[in-house]
């Protein structure tokens, strides 16, 4: 059919004058190009003409013919690789390990030999900034038993003083509010015009005078620290540092101990002779915990703004590089509060001091 109709054509001139093999050439590549032979396979045997057995046996030469698009078409350029960003994981958290509690070890509240610590003396850290937390050993680590006492409290009294520190001057008082069982003492400083120092104790009364609960120390640009005598537990805590002492009966704070020696002494006043000592364990607000020992001195006239006042004297002498010499002047006429107090640092001899300008009852 094709030969027809290349014979057909409107310009039968040029067919005949192509030489034979160049027509079979093109009419092969019509033929291919009709599609007919993708469905001609090796055992196909309709087309009996020469140029069709040509063509199988070719065909029968060759595996078997691929798709037309790999025949006809340049195969297709594999696609490019695209450049995939690497995903970097976040990495999770990872927990800090919790340290491991070390076992408890118990507090023994003895001080070091080479560093000790400040007297904790009422009022004795009045306009030191920084106090030293001072942890000494309890009397029964080796000093003398503590001894107890039976008291006869002195009645309500404010005392109001003038207050001495080095070179400045201020005011101070004293208010003892006694009520049944209960009792407050309260002792207030002010330098300059600025108020500098609240101690604060409260507690009750038993058979061995006053019996402090809480004892609190404000002090400028310090805060407020506390003493917990815990007296069901039998123990003196603190709100600051970790250390705890055992309570003997007995125990004061640093400014119960103002009154308590008063109790002492209108109920045993024989004390106030030479060899009279009376013996307290004071503690502080910050870890600070001693046997303070009075020792009599003897009787001396204290001017005040009454008059003159007469007081018996009792020291407290110091035992440590860093602690004060206490002096207190207790006046019996007045119950025997004291009429004056002094504090004297043994490491560079600042005194301060608290004289009474007048005492008012209730």
């Amino acid at each position: 059919m094709l030969i027809e109709a290349a014979r057909s054509s409107p310009r039968p001139s040029r067919w005949r004058a192509w030489p034979a093999p160049i027509a079979v050439a093109l009419l092969m590549h019509g033929w291919l190009l009709s599609g007919d032979a993708l469905s001609v396979g090796v055992e196909d045997v309709r087309i009996a003409s020469p140029t069709a057995m040509q063509v199988r046996r070719i065909e029968a030469a060759a595996p078997s013919p691929a798709p037309v698009d790999a025949v006809l078409l340049p195969p297709p350029a594999p696609p490019r690789a695209r450049a995939v960003p690497a995903v970097q994981r976040v990495p999770r958290p990872v927990r800090a390990a919790e340290p491991v509690a070390a076992a408890p070890v118990p507090i023994e509240p003895v001080v070091p030999a080479a560093a000790p610590s400040p007297d904790p003396v009422i009022v004795a850290s009045l306009g030191t900034e920084v106090a030293q937390a001072a942890v000494a050993a309890p009397a029964s680590s080796g000093d003398e038993p503590l001894p107890t006492y039976r008291t006869v409290m002195p009645p309500p009294a404010t005392l109001r003083y003038q207050l001495r520190r080095g070179m400045f001057s201020g005011s101070g008082e004293l208010a003892w509010k006694p009520a049944g069982v209960r009792y407050e003492v309260r002792l207030d400083g002010s330098v300059a015009g600025l108020h500098v120092l609240t101690e604060t104790s409260t507690g009750s009364v038993d058979a061995h005078g006053l019996a402090p609960l809480r004892y609190t120390d404000t002090r400028i640009r310090r805060g407020v620290s506390a003493a917990n005598f815990q007296r069901d537990k039998g123990k003196i805590t603190y709100s600051g540092p970790p250390v705890e002492f055992p309570l003997p009966a007995g125990a004061q704070d640093r400014v119960s101990w103002m009154i308590q020696i008063a109790g002492v002494l209108n109920a045993a006043p024989q004390l106030a002779a030479p060899g009279g000592r009376i013996v307290f364990f004071v503690t502080g607000a910050r870890g600070d915990a001693d046997t303070w020992v009075f020792r009599y001195v003897g009787t001396e006239p204290i001017q005040a703004d009454g008059g003159m006042v007469r007081a018996v004297k009792f020291t407290r002498e110091p035992r440590r590089a860093y602690d004060r010499l206490v002096e207190v002047w207790l006046a019996p006429a007045h119950h025997h509060l004291p009429v004056r107090a002094k504090l004297t640092a043994t490491a560079d001899g600042e005194i301060f001091e608290l004289l009474l300008r007048d005492i008012q009852s209730p």
